[in-house]
């Protein structure tokens, strides 16, 4: 997609930077742009020329039945795998156009994760395994492990190991641990897949919690299509196609 970022350089020096996040164009991008998507596995089709942009700050779910491509679609917006052919934009810059460097430095400042089995490390304490992506990054925070077992109300396992603890709890252990670097947008996997209706309560209202309260853009793919009635918006994903809806709230 042409425009004013074309071409630039998605990593730039501090100053030049700076700039542009001081500029008036830099808040005019979506967060999430899919443009014309294809992905296709062994000749098979599994998304067909999808596309739809998602605003800044938006909470989506990503319905569909399994093996519909919900999990390939989050994977190439992520940029944990690329497209056949179109492209995805992440406020304005091309993933496509990325190096491999350039997608790991993506997922580590702007794009957290979480995904259905948790993927705690099992011989690390709760609050070991969310200090992890500052660790790796090295990126200064503003909030510390602490204030985020806080927010997400497990501080009373932070010292305990992910075998000891509950699904529910496990899920936003994860929650937190994709907070710590402070991404701009979040990609879920069903998330709450293994969790029963009390624990899946529980961790959308931690993924409603940092919508609101920190601007984040939520993408949730799901087969339960009854998570819709949280998010902002919704879209269908049927046949390697999709339809973007906005979700009406009483």
């Amino acid at each position: 997609m042409e425009g004013p970022n074309a071409g630039r350089n998605p990593y730039m020096t501090t100053n030049d930077a700076q700039a542009d996040a001081d500029s008036p164009d830099c808040e005019t991008f979506p967060a999430v742009s899919v443009e014309k998507l294809v992905k296709k596995y062994e000749g098979r089709i599994v998304l067909d020329e999808v596309t739809f942009s998602i605003r800044r700050g938006e909470f989506v779910v990503i319905h569909g039945k399994s093996g519909c491509g919900k999990t390939t679609l989050l994977n190439i917006i992520g940029g944990l795998d690329r497209p056949t052919s179109g492209d995805v934009l992440i406020h304005g810059e091309s993933t496509v156009r990325m190096t491999e460097d350039q997608l790991a430095k993506l997922r580590s400042d702007k794009v957290g994760f979480v995904f259905q089995d948790y993927n705690l490390l099992n011989d690390l304490t709760i609050k070991e395994n969310i200090e992890l992506p500052r660790r790796f990054s090295g990126k200064p925070v503003a909030r510390s492990a602490d204030a985020l077992l806080e927010m997400f109300s497990i501080s009373s396992i932070r010292d305990e190991l992910p075998r000891k603890i509950s699904g529910g709890e496990a899920q936003r252990a994860a929650i937190a641990r994709a907070m710590m670097n402070e991404p701009e947008i979040i990609l879920a996997d069903e998330p709450t897949g293994n969790l029963d209706a009390d624990n899946t309560r529980k961790v959308i209202e931690a993924f409603r919690l940092i919508q609101k309260e920190f601007g984040t853009t939520v993408i949730l793919a799901t087969h339960d299509l009854d998570l819709s009635k949280y998010s902002t918006s919704r879209i269908s994903l049927e046949s390697g196609k999709a339809c973007l809806s906005t979700v009406q709230h009483n």
